[in-house]
């Protein structure tokens, strides 16, 4: 026969002896589904106890197990409360307001300076044509060569079918024989 164990009701605090290989029920509770919890001291022991070091053994067993009346009276404060929550939430729209601020700002700085280049970079072209007008070198539009091709005035040369054959005439100099 297996030894017999002291088991207690963490709810209601009844305790009962049981061999240790059942899972008690305890009797009292009406729902009949509050497991007991076997205490961690051999039978003859606690029955050495006397009534008065029974209980104080068991009360504090069970004040282990439970939580304290603080955090049984916070507890749906802490899982209701929408106060601080709200307050939170409001310090993270904060904080993500100022970091729009600031990528919004650097969007238009770059916005800025991208025109600004443009403009800048527009105002040299005109400036080059004005100079190219002065000077006597006008852009103009295609013209049809002899062959049929069509040729563009760059500067003051021509660019045509000849073109490829200045580009491929070899230049004097030492020449290295393979």
């Amino acid at each position: 026969m297996r030894e017999l164990a002291v088991f207690y009701c963490p709810d209601c605090g009844h305790y009962a002896y049981y061999q240790t290989s059942r899972h008690p029920v305890c009797p009292k509770c009406g729902d009949g589904r509050t497991a007991m919890c076997m205490l961690k001291m051999y039978y003859t022991e606690f029955m050495n106890m006397t009534c008065e070091e029974r209980d104080n053994y068991l009360s504090m067993e069970m004040l282990k197990r439970n939580p304290s009346i603080m955090a049984r009276i916070t507890e749906p404060h802490k899982r209701f409360n929408s106060r601080e929550t709200i307050a939170e939430l409001c310090n993270v729209i904060m904080d993500l307001d100022a970091e729009n601020k600031i990528l919004s700002d650097t969007v238009s700085w770059m916005h800025d300076t991208i025109w600004d280049m443009l403009r800048a970079q527009k105002g040299l072209d005109q400036k080059s044509k004005e100079r190219a007008a002065t000077d006597g070198i006008e852009a103009k539009a295609p013209a049809k060569a002899e062959g049929g091709a069509d040729t563009v005035e760059v500067g003051i040369e021509k660019a045509g079918p000849g073109l490829e054959a200045a580009a491929t005439q070899e230049l004097p100099g030492p020449r290295n024989e393979h």
